[in-house]
């Protein structure tokens, strides 16, 4: 017995040798694996790091180069708004002297409307006179008069007498009355004769009058003009920065890159807008072949990662792991050609946007919101105050034109 006990003791204890020995082996596996493992992960938080880091680096710089055209911008915006505020104030200067010809004008227009009315008048009063006379004539006093004079009645007694008398007063009285009518026709005739010719006087005097008037507001259309085509070209530079903004920046897409590399400025606002207008369909059909393929290569993806996390490898691992290895470049491929899309697109609603929110600096805005108040009253035409249509104007003259015809 002692000396199974002691084979027993002497088995056990050989055996928590191995085991403690392949426990330490284990443990120190178990170490190593740990320590390569913070390696990796340090290396690559250092790898990390240096790209956040790198990425940082280029964002801060993009940052500042944005800043500082922002900040040259709005210094140029600031001296434009001087301008801007230069031509607004004379818009109104010129206003004022449209006013003064619209006005004498409508005068002068009243004017042509009364002495229309006058010598309509008169036209009439010489139509009623002109019928008066006709029938003056046909009641026959002239023939009667004539008659009596150059022919001596046959018989002569009271009755005759009296009834000869009698006719001529008639005559008489009838004859009076025609000649009240006429006298009273033709002393309305010249009160109106002498009405027209005093409304032609001031109407005359008015005519010289406005050519002072026009010749003032000439001058005030003409110094417009000038301000007007200042401040346009003012814009456009500010606008045309904008545009520019994008142009000869290379981004992370390859196809991006080799588009913009095809344009003749570089990708200015006009020339993507161009492009996108024209490839919009080859786009649409990119973005629709990378969901494809990506709906295709994510089940694949998904069981392959699945597998290697659970060490639980199905049949099909090698057929998924084959489909996944095989669409991946594909995929990342389509996703490239689909970015390149989005970029131009961004590209471009970034510089409208610009655009779009300085566009009421435009100075045809300012000539809006002031036909917008003189259209209160009554229609105001923007080309005889100014000599100038802003181009939603034109469009709608092109419209009522068009419409007539």
């Amino acid at each position: 017995m002692p000396f199974l006990k002691a084979i027993a003791h002497s088995w056990a204890e050989s055996k928590l040798k191995k085991e403690t020995a392949y426990t330490q082996s284990l443990i120190r596996e178990l170490d190593h694996a740990k320590t390569e493992a913070n390696k990796r992960v340090e290396a690559k938080r250092n790898d990390y790091s240096h790209k956040i880091k790198a990425h940082q680096e280029k964002r801060n710089k993009e940052l500042k180069i944005y800043i500082d055209f922002m900040n040259d911008q709005l210094k140029i915006t600031g001296t434009y708004l001087q301008e801007l505020n230069n031509f607004q104030n004379f818009t109104f200067v010129c206003a004022d002297s449209w006013m003064h010809v619209d006005l004498c004008q409508q005068e002068i227009d009243i004017i042509s409307k009364k002495l229309d009315a006058i010598y309509s008048t008169i036209g009439l009063l010489d139509a009623y006179i002109f019928e008066l006379d006709k029938q003056s004539q046909r009641q026959g006093r002239y023939a009667w008069r004539e008659f009596t004079a150059t022919r001596e009645l046959p018989i002569v007694n009271d009755f005759v007498d009296n009834t000869k008398r009698r006719i001529e007063r008639e005559f008489k009285n009838r004859n009076d009355e025609f000649k009240n009518e006429s006298k009273r026709l033709q002393s309305h005739r010249t009160a109106l004769h002498n009405e027209a010719n005093a409304l032609l006087v001031e109407r005359n005097t008015l005519f010289e009058n406005k050519k002072t008037i026009d010749e003032k507001h000439n001058n005030n259309k003409n110094a417009l003009a000038d301000k007007y085509y200042a401040c346009v070209e003012f814009w456009n530079r500010i606008a045309k920065a904008f545009e520019d903004w994008y142009a000869y920046k290379p981004s992370e897409n390859h196809y991006a890159n080799d588009w913009l590399r095809e344009l003749r400025d570089g990708g200015t606002l006009p020339e993507i807008r161009e492009f996108i207008k024209v490839h919009i369909e080859s786009m649409k059909c990119a973005n629709e072949d990378f969901r494809r393929l990506d709906d295709e290569y994510q089940p694949y993806k998904s069981r392959v990662k699945e597998a290697r996390e659970t060490q639980n490898y199905p049949d099909t691992f090698a057929y998924d792991n084959a489909e996944k290895k095989r669409l991946s470049p594909q995929v990342t491929e389509a996703y490239e050609l689909a970015q390149a899309g989005k970029i131009f697109i961004t590209r471009l609603n970034e510089m409208q946007g610009y655009i779009d929110r300085i566009f009421p600096l435009h100075p045809d805005e300012v000539m809006s919101s002031l036909c917008e108040m003189l259209n209160t009253d009554r229609e105001f035409d923007n080309w005889s105050a100014f000599d100038y249509r802003t181009k939603k104007q034109r469009r709608e003259y092109r419209e009522k034109k068009q419409k007539r015809i």
